[in-house]
């Protein structure tokens, strides 16, 4: 076993990202004579799929930081879109993530991969030393690369979770929500709170968020003079809900559109059942 190796799968994003990785793995634990060098190109079609699908040509190219270079964007600039998308160099350096060692490491495992892939009389790598330290480099760039994204995404979504609630809570205020009118009749959303928030994406114009937290609420039964005759009828109650928002990449205290909101109000009937 390469260390290093699940924590890798664990970061991988899909199913044949991972596919890719156990068979360049699978690979070096045979006595097949050039496994290292599988293994070697296994590993750059992970890496070269991972920059191809989280960082587009148009998405790249779009980004206000890009500067061509070449025809198509650089594997260096694929990295830096998919750790930071369109967010300005300064404004992630104020989130605290340096990519930089990141980026350096990347770049010298692409080259030793590239060269390992293609096999000549006298650089085959045949002692299982060499093969594993090999291998564990490879895979310790990829986590730390993979990493490097988790870690901003989770630095976006700390520097706006607070604003989240607010900006939730007023897209419950202009737009009424099925779930909860049906409670009662007339329902009032009272506190929102948001007590977690992802990034989903980190696009060249636009970030997408996935929310989850707890909507609280005020259910009042018959009208309003019901109420004041004592006939009617008023409870307090929350219920989890969960939702995407989007915001943009300049100012991330800016928060635009709440949608797919989804509230579980499963509880307010169970409840019922139980009484």
């Amino acid at each position: 076993m390469i260390e290093g190796q699940d924590e890798l799968r664990d970061l991988l994003p899909d199913a044949f990202s991972k596919q890719l990785l156990d068979g360049g793995l699978d690979v070096l634990g045979t006595a097949n004579p050039i496994r290292a060098h599988l293994f070697a190109a296994a590993m750059r079609e992970v890496i070269t799929y991972l920059l191809h699908t989280m960082a587009p040509d148009d998405d790249v190219q779009a980004a206000s930081w890009f500067k061509a270079e070449a025809d198509k964007p650089t594997r260096r600039q694929r990295s830096t879109f998919a750790v930071q998308g369109g967010l300005s160099d300064s404004l992630v350096t104020k989130l605290g993530i340096d990519a930089s060692e990141m980026h350096r490491q990347m770049a010298a495992e692409m080259a030793e991969l590239n060269k390992r892939t293609h096999v000549k009389p006298g650089t085959l790598l045949s002692e299982a030393n060499e093969i594993e330290e090999f291998a564990t480099d490879v895979v310790a760039a990829v986590a730390e690369f993979l990493q490097a994204v988790a870690d901003m995404r989770d630095a976006v979504a700390d520097a706006v979770i607070h604003g989240a609630s607010e900006q939730v809570f007023e897209s419950f205020l202009q737009e009424s929500n099925d779930m909860i009118d049906l409670l009662s009749t007339h329902s009032f959303v009272e506190q929102v709170d948001v007590l977690e928030l992802r990034v989903v994406k980190i696009g060249a114009h636009e970030i997408t968020y996935e929310a989850e937290g707890t909507v609280y609420v005020e259910l009042n039964y018959g009208s309003g003079s019901d109420r004041a005759a004592g006939d009617g009828a008023t409870m307090n109650d929350d219920y989890p809900f969960k939702c995407r928002l989007t915001g943009g990449v300049e100012k991330l205290v800016e928060l635009h559109d709440v949608f797919d909101m989804e509230v579980d109000t499963s509880s307010f009937y169970e409840d019922g059942e139980e009484e």
